[in-house]
């Protein structure tokens, strides 16, 4: 298990609850849930810190260069880790690590990146259909996004969605490399194999859609490039979810061009090199 500073124990998954059944799920269709992987500890001290983070958290339109003049209805935040003691003994004490690692078939679970998404309770827009590798400097079968939420999410109040086995499938074209133009963003249009985004919802026939409701503790493990989005939310209260994303033990650093993080761009990194930096941490290895 990996150690870090100021950590002495690192809980370890409980036996049997990823089982070659829910690899071999994964595999095949890109999302899996995973229930009861963080206990009540866990999940009230992520709540109790939401306050904190919430200050850091931002528009994510701005850093699309899609700023509006209404007050926004999605803040993210991420780097958490590097801000918040309260998640950054989450990250490296809990489970999560050695599950992102389980489901993968990766021998190590190495931080890719923190997000926290707060969505206000009035949000009307939904999130579209898309896939999050693009966007991703990286390449590799062993990627996997956890994904959970600090209450309990059904299919009307934004539960994930997937399209079964669209992981296994190209890389489409993520539309924000047409707004950049820079030699960059079009050397990564050769990613995009599979042409432009697909209308999931206006040919159900085609495509097999799973949806993963959960309760606080439940947690979704998906690979980032399995087509996704999630619908609705309660109107009651915000929908606070968190999504942390690993790199396993065969991914390599592959720019595409398009938009990360400006650090990521900025690293050292080359093309082919194992994604070893001091801000993508080793969280769990055998």
């Amino acid at each position: 298990m990996t150690i870090h500073d100021g950590a002495t124990k690192q809980e370890r998954l409980a036996p049997g609850l990823i089982d070659d059944d829910m690899i071999d799920a994964f595999e095949r269709d890109g999302a899996v849930a995973v229930r009861g992987l963080f206990d009540e500890r866990w999940i009230e001290l992520l709540r109790a810190s939401v306050d904190e983070i919430l200050p850091t958290a931002y528009d994510p339109r701005a850093r699309m260069g899609q700023q509006g003049d209404d007050k926004p209805e999605t803040l993210t935040a991420n780097g958490m880790w590097e801000r918040s003691d309260a998640f950054r003994r989450f990250l490296f004490e809990s489970p999560i690590g050695e599950a992102a690692a389980t489901v993968s078939r990766s021998r190590s679970a190495r931080l890719f990146e923190d997000l926290m998404i707060y969505r206000e309770s009035w949000a009307k827009s939904g999130t579209s259909w898309h896939q999050d590798e693009p966007g991703w400097p990286v390449g590799g079968r062993q990627l996997a996004s956890v994904w959970f939420s600090l209450d309990e999410v059904t299919a009307d109040t934004g539960a994930m969605r997937f399209v079964a086995g669209s992981h296994r499938g190209p890389m489409y074209d993520p539309g924000f490399a047409k707004s950049r133009a820079s030699q960059a963003a079009n050397a990564a249009e050769r990613f995009w194999t599979g042409g432009p985004l697909p209308d999931v919802d206006a040919d159900p026939e085609r495509y097999r859609v799973i949806t993963i409701e959960a309760e606080p503790g439940d947690a979704v493990v998906f690979h980032p490039r399995a087509l996704h989005t999630a619908y609705g939310g309660s109107p009651s209260h915000p929908r606070r979810t968190f999504t942390i994303r690993f790199l396993g033990d065969d991914v390599r650093w592959t720019p595409k061009g398009t938009f990360y993080h400006a650090w990521m761009r900025d690293c050292g990194l080359q093309e082919g090199d194992e994604p070893d930096h001091p801000r993508l941490p080793m969280i769990w290895h055998e």
